[in-house]
């Protein structure tokens, strides 16, 4: 029986991308982890290049898979990363500092009895309670 390599490869690749997907989310890792786990990205570089090097030797199936497991695992952490990356540092982070002054101002104002309006580009909070 002769297996066809490019399906292997590819069944490889993709049961590694799921793989790091799934450690990614069990162990529970932080995004600062994630972060210099895919520091380690050169690595699917070099085992595509030692698969590349060795396809006429004896060991060119063993690299192959090599090749097609790491690059996966670097893409599964990868799609496990971007969401949290997302949340917490994108736009999500700067809408969460808006709301925090924004709770901070209402908490002074109503305090303090000031009379003022803050605006954050779309967002408007206008006065409550003690405010004017």
């Amino acid at each position: 029986m002769r297996v066809n390599r490019t399906l292997l490869y590819a069944g490889v690749f993709v049961l590694a991308l799921g793989a790091g997907l799934l450690l990614a989310g069990r162990w529970q890792l932080t995004t600062n982890d994630l972060i210099r786990v895919l520091g380690l990205w050169p690595l699917a570089l070099i085992a595509v290049g030692l698969a590349l090097a060795l396809r006429r030797t004896q060991l060119s199936l063993a690299s192959g898979l090599l090749a097609a497991a790491i690059p996966g695992l670097v893409l599964g952490g990868v799609m496990a990363l971007s969401p949290r990356l997302a949340v917490e540092h994108g736009v999500w982070q700067e809408l969460r500092q808006e709301i925090r002054a924004a709770a901070e101002w209402h908490r002074y104002c109503a305090d303090a009895d000031a009379g003022a309006r803050l605006d954050f580009g779309n967002v408007e909070f206008a006065p409550m309670g003690g405010c004017s």
